[in-house]
Order: structure tokens, then sequence, then C-alpha cells
């Protein structure tokens, strides 16, 4: 047994030691974190907001693409630290700190500007929120490569199963807790108090990542060149073609493929006339659909492995898209919203485990991980502005069919030209 490999199963031991009280810790502080999460969909509340304040379609896509740029593609420039720290823990608190400071910096642009000067709390919403992107970047990528060493493989669809759907019932209690706050005060100051709220439930939930248990990981020293770091991030893509055309696959089911989502609620608005409420019913009936996702998926994940439910996934986005194409009703716009929770749960689960697992070397997986989401993050950012591009230049019957076609294509490739290493 050489080095990394003595050193891999001193890791692993540790792990399984800590197994039972990090998992404890680790879902404890998803829970409470997910209360903020209910309260802040993007997909509906920001969104919601910012459509009082900004018209073009463009634009408020927009808002998403910066925030999920920079949360995806930003990711590379940590990786090589991650490779060379032995321990992640410290520097997730750090990042953690910032990525949250960032809502209270919105609740304080909200307190002096909304109602004073529109132009100036447009602008500082959306550098913002851009921050509050990049922040979550740092903060992702060190959160997940920290989970691979806690949780050893076999044992991480199940993990990430349990923790997602405790996080799904807590985020329906933030979501029902959104709809109290909005309800309670006048418009935009309930707004404010909304993201101060959020701010202090995120802090709470980061005591308990203080209180992990981290294995320590011995890494080889090495003098690399950024330069040189990532010309041989980059060669993963001539030399792992499985990989290659996962990312393929990617690009095509949660880039172009899930354009239409992006304005689920802003279509619901312009052709039905929701308010307040309807999108606070989305928000919780969102949510409810993805905690029953992720119950299936994590049982599903660890029979079938973690491309199965990523398979399954884009089968059922195709009859969301079809019903929020034809969205006659408020009961049609329910019926999509919870389709697509349910799709969307198999990919917050197993998307980044898939990304993992692709890699064979354990050392090497904060690159893979980092290089899939430099690349995927302009898909992922890109497809709500590039589909107001489309409905405001073209017509939303041409985004839907790019849709469709995207995402059919994305399915073909991942079921039958990629293949997935199980343990």
């Amino acid at each position: 047994m050489d080095y990394d490999e003595r050193n891999l199963r001193q890791a692993y031991l540790f792990s399984m030691k800590k197994l039972k009280k990090n998992t404890i810790l680790s879902i404890t502080d998803g829970s409470i974190f997910a209360i903020s999460s209910g309260m802040l969909s993007t997909g509906t509340v920001i969104i919601y907001f910012i459509s009082h304040y900004v018209h073009s379609k463009t634009m408020i896509g927009f808002l998403t693409t910066i925030n999920v740029l920079l949360a995806n593609s930003a990711q590379i420039f940590v990786t090589k630290k991650l490779e060379d720290l032995e321990k992640y823990k410290k520097s997730l608190i750090k990042y953690a700190i910032l990525m949250r400071l960032t809502w209270f910096l919105l609740a304080v642009d909200i307190f002096l500007f909304a109602e004073k000067n529109n132009w100036l709390f447009v602008v500082l919403f959306y550098t913002i929120f851009s921050l509050q992107g990049l922040c979550t970047a740092f903060t992702s990528i060190t959160w997940f490569n920290l989970i691979l060493k806690l949780v050893p493989e076999k044992y991480r669809s199940r993990f990430f199963g349990i923790r997602s759907t405790c996080g799904g019932i807590f985020e329906t209690l933030g979501a029902y807790l959104m709809g109290i706050i909005l309800k309670s005060f006048g418009y935009p100051l309930n707004y404010a108090i909304l993201f101060l709220t959020a701010f202090i439930i995120m802090m709470i939930s980061l005591s308990f990542v203080s209180l992990l248990d981290e294995p320590p990981l011995k890494k080889p020293k090495k003098q690399v060149d950024n330069k040189e770091y990532f010309k041989n991030m980059f060669m993963i893509l001539k030399e792992d073609k499985n990989f290659t055309r996962y990312l393929l696959s990617v690009a095509l089911i949660a880039g172009f493929g899930k354009m239409p989502f992006a304005f689920q609620t802003i279509f619901a608005k312009d052709k039905l006339g929701i308010g307040t409420q309807e999108v606070a019913n989305a928000t919780t009936i969102l949510l409810l659909s993805q905690t029953f996702g992720y119950m299936i998926w994590g049982i599903v994940g660890t029979k079938k492995g973690f491309k199965a439910t990523l398979v399954f996934s884009a089968i059922i986005f195709i009859p969301a898209i079809i019903l929020t194409y034809f969205m006659k009703s408020v009961f049609i716009y329910y019926i999509s919203i919870s389709l697509f929770g349910i799709a969307q749960s198999a990919r917050n689960v197993n998307e980044s485990n898939l990304a993992a697992n692709l890699c064979r070397d354990p050392l090497k997986q904060p690159s893979y991980i980092g290089l899939r989401n430099f690349l995927m993050g302009p898909f992922f950012a890109f497809n709500a502005m590039i589909a107001g591009f489309i409905i405001d230049v073209f017509s939303v019957q041409i985004l839907f069919i790019i849709s469709i076609i995207s995402m059919i294509s994305g399915f073909l490739i991942l079921s039958f030209w990629v293949k997935e290493y199980r343990v």
C-alpha cells in the first residue's frame, strides 16, 4: 500500500468513526439553512419582487444570470487551493459568513433606497445579488468537498437524500414564514424584513458547521503554478471523453432544456394575473414537490446509481415544459411547478455526486467539480437571459421548441453515452 492509499484509508476510517455525529450535525445545519432558502426562492420571490422595479424580461433574466454564473463558474478559482488544503472547514466558515452577509446588505438596500431612489436601489440590488453568487461559489464547492471527506461514497446518495428531505420540509416551513412576513408588513418593508430574518437564520445554521469533525488528509506538496494547473485541469476534457459527454448532457438538459422554467412565475403573472398569495402557494408547492423527490431519489440513487436519477429527471422535465406552455389556469401553473420540483430535486441531490463519481482519483475531485461548474456555469446562468431575449425578439413558441429538443437530446446522451462507475 503506497502513501496515497494509506493516507486515504486512514481518512476513510476516521470518517466512518465520526459518520453518525457529522451526519446529524450536517442535517441539522442543512435543515436550519433550508428555512432561509424557503424564504428566498429566486424563481418566485426574488423574481416577483424585482419585477416591480425592472420591466424588461431580458434584464429580469440578467439578475439570475449573473448570480448563477458567478455561483458556478467562479468555483474554478478556489479548486487549486482546495487541492492543496488538508482541511476545508476553516475556509468554509469564512466563505459562508461572507455569503450570509450579502442578504443583510440586500435588506439594508431596501430599507434605505427602495422608496427614495429606485435607480440606485436597483443598481445596488443587482450588485449585491451578484456578490451573493460569488460568495456562494466559494462556499458551495468547499462545502461539497468537505462532505466528500466526511461521507464515504456508498453512503452519499442516502445521506443527500435524507438531508435534502429534511431540508425540503424545513424549506416548506420557510415558505410559510415568508408568507406571514410578506402579509404582516407593508411593501417594500416586508421584503427587507424577509431578507434580514433569513440572514439571522443562516447565521444560526453556521454554528453547527463549526462542530463538524473533519478527517485529516495529508497531501503531497506540489509546486505547480496557476497557469500549469489550469492547463492540466482543461486536459481532463481531452483525456476523459466520458466526462466530456457528461458535460454535454448537462449543457443540454440543465442549460437550454430548462430555459422556460426561469419564467414560469412571470408567465403566470402575465397570463393569469397571479399575486403575492399565488406566488407564496407556488413556492410552497415547489418545496413540497422537491421534498417528495428527495425521498425518491435518495433511494433510487442508492440502488440504481446517481446516473439513473438524472435520467428519470430528464423524462419528468418534458411534461413540465409542455404544461408550462399550455398554462391556462392557476391549477396548471401549480402542476407544472410540482413536476419541475420533482425533476429538479434529482439534480439537486445527485448532480455533483455523479460528477465526483466520474473522477476515479479522490485527490482530483475538486478539479472535476470545479471544471464542471466553470464550463456549465454559463449554460445555467445565461439560460434565463437567453430565454428572455428569445421571448422579446422572437416568440414564446420558439423558446419552447428549443427547450424540448435540447431536453430530449441531453436525455439520449446521458442515457446511452455516459458510463457511471459504481462501488
